[in-house]
């Protein structure tokens, strides 16, 4: 049906599926067979309810109203010079955000560290928590997830010199963090166009399109983990060797460590079968509903960052309060509900309803920023970080938004 939320299928078919099934047919596991069928029970009801669910909503959604997708407003039909005024003062608007925020990391970059050549993740971490809701990195990170979209923009419109320039500063922003996920919108912006094709025929040239960008995806994310390693781009690369660099993301692909090992810790929520303080009380989803109100202000209500429970059952330590874990988003619903976690799968499908109907009935613009950010949102949520995936969404939409209505505004006048 061309939904946004494909992309949460994606990824859990690469971070679970996928090496979930090797794992158990190569016999190469690191929890017990029992563990891995009871796994594979749960997620197979799971998506099973999912399903369902999302097909009884189209039938009835099927019954309403017609359903808009990408290719009724691609480039290919709506032309630059055929763009209402409104439509291109909001690109302009997006794009002068996307500068703002990376020009907001430079500064911000330099005052805390001086250079940024000394910019490494583990700076930002340490800044960030001492800083709390002072910490001006946070508010700059929503800005750019918010107008990082504009890449697609310029895309689907031909706009190739601006399309360059938009990319450039999603890459550079995501070199200097070191946050992997800040690199997403740009691969985003680079498949949409393939992942919406209006023919349904997948050809040999495509095969090898996805196969090719699966990789280099892959490839990518393992590069910035190395950052972390190395402590920042500047050192990874006064450092630099190559086949050094190579032989180590090979190795850590192989091995199943990063991305590819978050599945585990699903499997040792199974076996201990959520015997953890913190479990089965859904507190993601009840954070969910709470997603506008700060937790210090919810007087009670709000439950704690679930990320930090798990991370906790992970390390098996009672008293940690840093260490979080995602445990993708078939180990957060069953350590939110144990095994009723699968009736979740009635929310997700309503949810995802609403995400990509909201999505897909937007004009042009505002629809390929969506796309771009739902598109992060559910790739963070199929890594198992719900809530935060769900934040930068909803964040997201608010300064979208804001944007539209200044647009409106300023042409009323």
């Amino acid at each position: 049906m061309k939904f946004v939320s494909v992309f949460l299928w994606a990824t859990l078919l690469v971070m679970f599926g996928i090496p979930h099934f090797l794992s158990v047919v190569f016999n190469q596991m690191e929890y017990g067979y029992n563990v891995m069928i009871k796994a594979s029970i749960f997620v197979i009801l799971f998506n099973s309810i999912y399903l369902f669910s999302r097909f009884m909503l189209w039938k009835i959604g099927k019954k309403r109203k017609n359903i808009i997708t990408l290719k009724e407003h691609s480039a290919i039909q709506i032309s630059h010079s055929h763009f209402p005024s409104r439509e291109k003062l909001l690109y302009v608007f997006f794009f002068v955000g996307l500068i703002a925020s990376f020009v907001a990391l430079l500064l911000y970059t330099n005052f805390y560290l001086g250079s940024i050549f000394n910019a490494n993740w583990g700076s930002f971490y340490v800044i960030g928590q001492n800083l709390g809701y002072g910490n001006v990195l946070k508010y700059t990170n929503l800005l750019f997830f918010a107008t990082a979209g504009v890449a697609l923009v310029f895309r689907l419109n031909g706009k190739k010199k601006l399309f360059v320039i938009s990319s450039i500063l999603v890459l550079f922003y995501s070199l200097i963090t070191g946050n992997r996920i800040t690199i997403l919108p740009l691969f985003i912006a680079l498949i949409i166009p393939y992942v919406f094709n209006e023919k349904r025929n997948i050809s040999l040239k495509q095969v090898i399109f996805f196969t090719t960008a699966g990789l280099v995806v892959i490839y990518s994310v393992y590069f910035l983990r190395l950052l972390r390693i190395y402590g920042g781009f500047y050192l990874l690369m006064s450092n630099f060797d190559f086949w050094g660099i190579n032989n180590q993301i090979i190795t850590m692909l192989l091995s199943g460590d990063g991305e590819l090992s978050l599945r585990n810790t699903f499997y040792r929520f199974i076996e201990i079968d959520n015997d953890w303080p913190g479990f089965n009380e859904a507190h993601t989803y009840i954070r969910l509903l709470l997603i506008a109100i700060p937790t210090s202000l919810s007087f009670g209500l709000k439950p704690p960052d679930f990320a930090i429970t798990m991370g906790s059952a992970s390390l098996n330590n009672i008293y940690n309060t840093k260490s979080s874990m995602h445990p993708t988003l078939y180990g957060d619903v069953f350590a939110n509900l144990w095994w009723f976690g699968i009736f979740l799968g009635v929310f997700w499908a309503i949810l995802n309803s609403i995400v990509d109907n909201f999505v897909n009935r937007r004009s042009f613009v505002i629809k390929a920023m969506l796309i771009v950010l739902f598109g992060v949102v559910y790739v963070i949520a199929g890594r198992g970080s719900v809530y935060n995936g769900f934040f930068i969404g909803y964040t997201g939409c608010i300064i979208i938004f804001v944007v539209f209505l200044m647009t409106r505004l300023r042409l009323s006048k």
